[in-house]
């Protein structure tokens, strides 16, 4: 199991080195794919150390994992606070939560979610995809089911590299999926 963060930013030159482990990781990524990712790149890509990068993470898995909680809390927010009182459901802004969090980057947002799933973590967009889904009619296990079947969808359109995943009718058809359960 990836060791979790070893030093958390504070002060602005911390969190600019944060900052540059991010993208230096996620460029390399994109560009030359998991294969090419490695300690030793990373710190050369972001201009740093590689002991500076050790100050703050143990692997790459942890770099990743740490990428990826920091970017989902990001875009959670975010989009909660941009539904706001218009009326948008608890069950669309799960939905669309869960798909703004992964379908930016895919290579990058298909490696983190690889090293999120191979941790002990529950990753912070499945809790807040439960609680909205808590408003939902039905019992608990019909809240495990609609919760862990729209997970599920979005999960493997990344990890499968889906177009779908950038798809605007994924979310209506999630939405239906969700509405249609508790029909």
């Amino acid at each position: 199991m990836a060791q979790s963060q070893r030093r958390q930013p504070r002060q602005a030159r911390a969190v600019a080195t944060q900052a540059a482990i991010f993208e230096a990781t996620a460029q390399i990524l994109e560009g030359q794919g998991e294969g090419a990712l490695t300690t030793n790149a990373i710190a050369e890509r972001a201009g740093i150390s590689i002991g500076t990068l050790y100050q703050y993470h143990a692997d790459k898995r942890s770099i990743l994992v740490a990428m990826a909680l920091a970017e989902n809390a990001k875009v959670r927010e975010a989009l909660i606070a941009a539904a706001g009182p218009e009326g948008v459901s608890s069950a669309r802004l799960a939905i669309r939560v869960q798909i703004a969090i992964l379908a930016d980057r895919p290579a990058t947002r298909r490696a983190c979610l690889k090293a999120i799933l191979a941790t002990e973590l529950i990753p912070a967009e499945e809790k807040t995809t439960n609680r909205l889904i808590e408003r939902h009619p039905g019992d608990r296990l019909d809240r495990f089911v609609i919760s862990r079947a729209v997970i599920g969808v979005i999960r493997a359109a990344v990890l499968e590299g889906s177009p779908v995943l950038t798809d605007p009718g994924l979310e209506d058809a999630l939405v239906k999926l969700v509405e249609s359960y508790s029909a």
